[in-house]
């Protein structure tokens, strides 16, 4: 059975299931989905919790032993197996699919797992697991959701917050939950009569925000060009390799071109996008990107790439941060002025 994180709270009030499958790479998502089940795990008479780590060379018939081994202490035992790769291996992958087919019942089982997508989530011990158990697959709400996730934690704080407010909270936090967490606590305290305000937030909130090239790259193709620009900043002063920011928006425009290639040729958008390789979960995205460019500003923006890819690397003069910049926004739609030279 899969269930959404918001939908555990209703699960667990009607009982523990003996095995659970977490996976998810935000840490507070995890942790609070954690929290949650071992709580619950306890009011169900676990007294004890034994937590193990499947790394090179673990020892499978450590975990077997685990489940099959009587408690002296407790009708009940939580057991914690942490998967840091997701890749159990053939040996493990033989030892999870045994336990899910016959789960322990005076044990809770959970594994814990970085987020599996695409064939890994189709694996069959995870397949099996999902079966026979409750799989929490989390997620980190993206930039659209993120104002509506941090609107809820703050009312489950006790705290109202106009809309300017959330959404200049949101920005500051965007990426980095853990931030978003601490800067609530924060705000308990510090906000007036639990009121948060635009000044609250200026005085009160850091900007934690945390971005990755992707999240550039997305913005760009969207055609935000304000995110573009904030997103392309905070990577400059993280120390973000500019090699590596060049990489993600070339890959973009390089696909961009090939699918305007394709419609110049005569294809249908839907049938460019499918023979380009682009996701179906992605091609609204490069549509309206597509329709912005035609196959000639395509060809130009290839040019312009080049153009920043010798700057970057050294081979001709000028700023590599400007030169990105300029390329960004040109991906964005956006008219800019162009990079100058050292």
């Amino acid at each position: 059975m899969r269930l959404q994180a918001r939908q555990l709270e209703a699960h667990l009030k009607s009982g523990v299931a003996p095995l659970y499958l977490v996976s998810g790479d935000e840490p507070l998502l995890v942790d609070e989905t954690l929290d949650a089940i071992r709580a619950a795990a306890r009011r169900s008479g676990c007294g004890e919790r034994e937590v193990l780590v499947a790394e090179r060379g673990f020892d499978w018939e450590a975990l077997r032993a685990s489940l099959a081994n009587l408690s002296l202490f407790a009708s009940r035992q939580l057991v914690e197996l942490r998967l840091p790769t997701g890749k159990p291996g053939d040996r493990g992958a033989k030892e999870l699919i045994a336990i899910a087919a016959e789960p322990a019942q005076d044990k809770v089982l959970i594994v814990i797992t970085p987020a599996m997508t695409g064939r890994a989530a189709k694996s069959k011990w995870l397949t099996a697991l999902a079966d026979a158990g409750v799989w929490i697959a989390l997620r980190a709400p993206g930039a659209e959701a993120l104002p509506a996730w941090m609107a809820a934690r703050l009312k489950s704080a006790g705290l109202s917050c106009d809309r300017d407010a959330l959404e200049l909270l949101s920005a500051r936090v965007e990426g980095n939950l853990l931030a978003a967490s601490q800067e609530i606590d924060k705000l308990v305290l510090l906000a007036e009569e639990g009121r948060v305000t635009v000044e609250t937030v200026r005085s009160v909130v850091a900007d934690g925000a945390h971005f990755d090239v992707f999240q550039l790259a997305d913005a760009a193709l969207a055609g935000d060009a304000a995110r573009t620009v904030r997103i392309l900043h905070h990577l400059e002063q993280e120390a973000v390799a500019a090699s590596l920011v060049l990489w993600s928006l070339v890959r973009e425009i390089a696909t961009i071109a090939d699918v305007c290639a394709r419609v110049e040729q005569g294809r249908p958008l839907g049938r460019a996008l499918s023979d380009a390789r682009v996701w179906q979960s992605r091609e609204t995205l490069y549509s309206r990107a597509v329709q912005r460019f035609g196959a000639g500003q395509a060809r130009r923006i290839l040019s312009q790439a080049c153009a920043a890819d010798r700057i970057v690397k050294g081979a001709r003069a000028g700023r590599p941060w400007a030169a990105l910049l300029e390329l960004a926004l040109t991906l964005a739609g956006a008219d800019v002025p162009r990079a100058e030279t050292a």
